[in-house]
């Protein structure tokens, strides 16, 4: 993506114009969102934006997008779908999302940031399939955070090399999505270990009081 386009959209429409382009724009706009954070972050870099507003603005915009997704699938799930499953690629890609979903439920929503043929999915069959907004919230808004602070940064410091970065996409993602699986497994084992040390001080204590 050409890093003027996004500098021409801030100066015409300001920061609240990139946010309305990264919540609509992807569901209307053919472009990879990976391409247009890496360059938000470039443009970052090159001081075209500042940082922090910057990156501010792009999560909530991605956020934006994944709570539309969520929010359709509640309100006209039925329909969206019927209209997906006609076509080849999405009923493929629908299928992808139901197996991701099946495996590591509520959590997919946070994996689904990683994957770009069922981002959006994932969300929307959770928003169908009734899921409280409080869980989707966690792990959507959380997921996403994750997501968009790694492109953002890849942007901010490999953003005249992203060539080289999309050529060994594949790999990078998948060390990052290993990395954190493993984060996600030693932070919920270790919460674990605290609630049932807790557990068993408070049973130490009622026998004390005995």
């Amino acid at each position: 993506m050409d890093l003027e386009l996004v500098i021409n959209i801030i100066e015409d429409n300001g920061y609240l114009g990139l946010f309305l382009w990264l919540w609509f724009g992807v569901f209307v706009i053919p472009v990879p969102n990976e391409v247009i954070l890496t360059t938000v972050g470039l443009a970052s870099a090159k001081g075209a934006l500042h940082p922090v507003p910057a990156f501010f603005v792009t999560y909530m915009g991605i956020s934006a997008a994944f709570t539309t997704s969520y929010l359709l699938g509640r309100i006209i799930g039925r329909r969206v779908l019927g209209l997906l499953e006609k076509k080849k690629r999405f009923a493929n890609s629908i299928e992808s999302a139901m197996k991701l979903m099946e495996k590591y439920h509520a959590f997919s929503l946070s994996l689904s940031c990683f994957a770009p043929g069922v981002r959006y999915l994932v969300p929307l069959l959770y928003g169908f399939s009734r899921l409280p907004f409080k869980t989707f919230a966690i792990f959507a808004y959380s997921g996403a955070f994750v997501w968009v602070s790694i492109i953002f940064v890849l942007g901010y410091l490999f953003g005249d090399k992203m060539d080289i970065v999309m050529k060994y996409n594949k790999e990078v993602w998948l060390v990052i999505l290993g990395l954190s699986i493993i984060t996600f497994i030693f932070v919920l084992r270790r919460r674990k270990i605290k609630a049932a040390i807790g557990t068993e001080e408070v049973i130490l204590q009622e026998r004390q009081h005995k």
